[in-house]
C-alpha cells in the first residue's frame, strides 16, 4: 500500500486483515520459553541504540506489532530476529524488545498496537531509509476502549496454552482485534480521525507517549533527550509540550515519579534510605534526601516514621 494512501481506517479495515489471514504460525514471534521476560537486564551488546530508537526496553502492559511493508531487524530478548512484512510479535508484559534498525537499514513501516485497562494506542513506525523517520506518520490513543485488552489477553493466552486448533483461535481473535479498533475510530470526533500533523491530537499522543516511557523507566539513569527520541520529537519541543499539557516542566514529572516510588518503598523497613534512592534513580542518597524534603516537608528517615507499623 502507497504510504500517501494509509489512514487509520485503511490499516484496519483492509491491510491488517489482508495480512492476519495470510498469518502462518511460525510469522508469529511470541516468547513462550519466557526468555525474553526471565532477563534482569537487556544484552549489554545492544544497550547503545543509534540515534532515534530507545534502548531495549519492557513495558508492564501488552504490546502487538506488525510488519506493513520492508524489513525490520529486531531484538527479541537477546535474540536478534528480522521481521518481514506480515511478520507479527506478541509482546507480553516484561517482554525485553526494541527495533535494531541503523543507519544501514531500508525503509519499512511497522505497525505498533499498545493495550492499556480502558484505552488502546496505535503508532506506526515509518522508517525511510538511513536512519530517518516520518514524524507525522499516524499516531491515535482511543480512550474508553477496554474491549481490546481483554482481546489481547486472550490472544496470550491461546499462545502460551498453545491448545489443539490455538493458531485458528488467535487469527480470529487478531480479526477481531481489527473490528474493535475499526468500532473505537468510528466513536472519535470527525476532526481527529484523519489528523496526521501535530494538532491537538497527536500532541496528546507524544505527551502520553512520553509519560508513559517515564513511568516505565524512571529507575534508570534518564533524560530529557532520551524520552524525546522515543517520542519522535526534539528535546526542546517535548519540554514545552510537558509544560503546556501537564503544567510542569519534564524534570519535575519525573521526580515525582520516583518520588511517588521511593514513598511506597520507605513502607518496608527491610530496604535502607540508600538502597531506596538506588532503586528509584538516585546515585547519591544525600542528593535524594534533598529533593525528598523539598517535595514532602520532611526527610525520608522523618517520612517513614510517620508511616503506620507493619504487623508481624
Amino acid at each position: 500500500m502507497a504510504r500517501a494512501a494509509r489512514t487509520v481506517e485503511s490499516v484496519f479495515a483492509r491491510e491488517l486483515p489482508a495480512l492476519v489471514r495470510a498469518l502462518a504460525p511460525e510469522r508469529i514471534l511470541f516468547d513462550r520459553t519466557r526468555r525474553a521476560r526471565r532477563l534482569t537486564r537487556p544484552p549489554e551488546r545492544w544497550a547503545h541504540p543509534p540515534k532515534g530508537f530507545p534502548p531495549a526496553h519492557r513495558h508492564p502492559h501488552y504490546e502487538i506489532c506488525v510488519l506493513l511493508s520492508g524489513q525490520c531487524p529486531f531484538l527479541f530478548g537477546d535474540a536478534r530476529r528480522t521481521l518481514r512484512r506480515g511478520d507479527l510479535a506478541v509482546l507480553s508484559p516484561g517482554t525485553y524488545h526494541r527495533e535494531l534498525a541503523a543507519e544501514s537499514c531500508g525503509p519499512y513501516v511497522l505497525l505498533w498496537l499498545t493495550f492499556h485497562r480502558d484505552r488502546a494506542a496505535m503508532h506506526i513506525q515509518d522508517h525511510l531509509g538511513g536512519g530517518r523517520f516520518d514524524t507525522h506518520a499516524l499516531r491515535r490513543w482511543i480512550h474508553g476502549f477496554p474491549e481490546a485488552l481483554a482481546c489481547v489477553n486472550a490472544i496470550d493466552l491461546e499462545l502460551w496454552t498453545a491448545q489443539p486448533g490455538h493458531f485458528h483461535r488467535v487469527q480470529g481473535l487478531l480479526l477481531q482485534l481489527c473490528g474493535l479498533y475499526e468500532r473505537g475510530l468510528a466513536r472519535m470526533p470527525a476532526g481527529e480521525k484523519d489528523a496526521t500533523q501535530d494538532g491537538e491530537d497527536v500532541q496528546r499522543w507524544r505527551v502520553e507517549t512520553a509519560v508513559e516511557y517515564v513511568r516505565d523507566h524512571f529507575a534508570q539513569p534518564l533524560d530529557l533527550g532520551e524520552v524525546a527520541q522515543h517520542a519522535g520529537v526534539s528535546p526542546g519541543y517535548l519540554s514545552a509540550l510537558f509544560s503546556r499539557t501537564l503544567g510542569r516542566s519534564f524534570t519535575d514529572f519525573l521526580a515525582a515519579c520516583r518520588l511517588e516510588e521511593a514513598e511506597r518503598l520507605l513502607a518496608d523497613p527491610a530496604l535502607s534510605v540508600k538502597e531506596i534512592a538506588a532503586r528509584v534513580g538516585f546515585d547519591n542518597p544525600f542528593y535524594f534526601s534533598r529533593v525528598f524534603r523539598k517535595h514532602s516537608g520532611v526527610s525520608p528517615v522523618q517520612f517513614r516514621r510517620k508511616l503506620p507499623k507493619r504487623g508481624r
